[in-house]
This record gives structure tokens, sequence and C-alpha cells, in this order.
């Protein structure tokens, strides 16, 4: 009896290029989907860390308010800071008067603040702890995370979940003047530096293209403040 061998001749096939192109582009695909959706989550993330921070602050305002008549105004403005990720500058006068008047730690970044026998450091600046009845006084927030707050060289600051200064002005006060009794002059209007009469308090959030613009800025033009976390 004759015996039948079957002999399988095997051949090894290679991707062609148009093949290995498409694999390649599939891998890229999901790459983007998969990164996307990372960045994505990682954004919403900090907006909701920001939202809930900004509340806290409003509420802590709120109590500053009707302890002290009054909400706190920054003692000085336009103390620009370049900050992390980019390179994009940021105002801080309004973050570190927040952080002071809200958490009690010093007070020479809120405007009319003086002689504070009890201060929080050297000259009333923060040095990152409250001591002093004064102090005690002055502390808005139940407890302060270290995610909402950062320091740079000597200031400490409110900051949002992005890691940037919030923003934060006071409303001016209208004043009256006249000039002279019987003149019939007319009293002048003061030019308003915010959209609300109390404040304005906003974060530039994601946005880092607009950080230079203030509240008032969007009433010409409403589209730079797209991304902001506002409180107009």
């Amino acid at each position: 009896m004759k015996s039948t061998r079957l002999s399988f001749h095997s051949r090894t096939r290679a991707f062609t290029l148009v093949e290995m192109l498409i694999v390649v582009t599939i891998i890229s695909l999901l790459a983007a989907l998969t990164m996307g959706g990372y960045t994505y989550a990682m954004r919403s993330s900090k907006r909701r860390l920001t939202t809930g921070t900004f509340e806290a602050i409003k509420l802590a305002l709120e109590r500053y308010n009707t302890e002290f008549g009054e909400y706190p105004e920054p003692a000085n403005s336009n103390q620009m800071v370049q900050f992390p990720p980019g390179l994009a500058t940021y105002d801080t006068s309004g973050a570190s008067c927040l952080y002071q008047a809200l958490t009690g730690d010093g007070y020479d970044q809120i405007k009319g603040v003086t002689g504070d026998p009890a201060g929080g450091g050297s000259g009333g600046t923060s040095d990152g702890k409250v001591e002093g009845a004064a102090e005690l006084k002055n502390k808005m927030f139940v407890e302060i995370p270290q995610t909402i707050y950062t320091r740079k060289g000597s200031t400490y600051m409110l900051i949002d979940g992005f890691g940037h200064p919030f923003q934060y002005l006071k409303a001016a006060i209208p004043t009256t003047t006249t000039t002279g009794a019987g003149s019939g002059g007319s009293t002048p209007t003061p030019t308003p530096t915010t959209i609300n009469t109390t404040y304005d308090l906003w974060s530039y959030s994601e946005d880092e293209q607009n950080t230079t613009k203030q509240s008032i800025s969007t009433l010409t033009d409403p589209t730079v403040s797209v991304k902001w976390i506002k409180n107009w």
C-alpha cells in the first residue's frame, strides 16, 4: 500500500504599505480619542472645583459684609504675576485681598485695614497661620483646603481649580460733589469699574487668552467671558 503524504507550503504574507497606513491611522485615532477624553475629564474636574470654591467665596463674603458692614477692598491693583503652564499673566491683587479677608491671615492686602495688634505676620503680611483674637474674628472660612490657595513670593492668594488667582473687584462707592451753593452745578457720575453694585467675582477658568480683561470689559464684548465662571 502506498502512503500518500500531503505537503503544505506556507507563505508568509507581508503587510502592504496601504495596510500599514490604515493601522497607523487607527492607532492615532484611538490615541487622540483617549487623550481627548482625558483632557475633557480633567477640565471638567477643574471647573467643578472652581465652581465649588467660587460659591464658598461668595458665602464667606456675605459673612464678612454682615460682620463689618462692607465688602473688603483690595489695597493694591494690577499686581501682575505669571502663572504656568503658559505665559499668561494674572492680576493677583483681588485674590490676595480675598485670602486675607476670608482667612484672617494678615491684613496688608485689604484697603483701609491698618495697625492690627494681633497681626498675621510682620507688618500685617500673611504668614500662613491664623493667630490672635483679631485674626480669628476675620476667619470667614471654617477651614481652607490647601488646594484653593497658593503663595507667590511673600503673597498668599485664593486660586481656582486651574491654579490661577480668582479675580475680585469691589464696586466703587458713588461720591457726591458740589460746585458751590446756588451755582446750579451738576453732580458728576463716577465711571463704574464693576458690573454689579456690590462686587464682581470671576475665574478665567481655562481661558488663557483674555487674562488681562476685566469684568467691565464684557459689557462691550461679551465673547471674552464665554469660558469664565462669574457672578454677573
